[in-house]
């Protein structure tokens, strides 16, 4: 699939898995503790993520395991955040309530690259 057919599908996904990921997070700060309602939260994040590549961003079933496969480049997205976030305040010194946005401008055109490999063999989605 082209860049063009699938990159504008993927920013909606996006977006609207982190809507719905911060709504479960605030539904479960009412039943558990922050860091269990995060944790919960990013998981399940990933699940719907693998959701949407597969039936309505690529529309394919992708590589063998490509669920271990989304799982694993998330894992890869939050190490990565991590670094730029701390490279932006410790080294730069730049202001901290920017260094999310900083690590969203370097995570997501990578992970639309590496979601884009895993589902980019295989047969089309069901």
């Amino acid at each position: 699939m082209s860049l063009l057919a699938t990159l504008p599908r993927y920013l909606v996904a996006g977006a609207v898995n982190t809507a719905i990921g911060y709504l479960l997070y605030l539904a479960l700060l009412q039943v558990t503790s922050y860091r269990m309602a995060y944790v919960l939260s990013f998981v399940a994040g990933i699940g719907l993520s693998y959701l949407l590549m597969r039936f309505a961003v690529f529309r394919s079933a992708g590589r063998r395991f490509s669920p271990i496969w989304v799982a694993a480049s998330h894992l890869m997205q939050l190490a990565l955040g991590l670094v730029v976030v701390e490279f932006w305040v410790n080294v730069l010194q730049w202001p901290t309530a920017l260094a999310a946005l900083a690590a969203v401008v370097v995570c997501v055109p990578l992970m639309y690259l590496v979601q884009r490999w895993i589902f980019s063999s295989g047969g089309t989605a069901r």
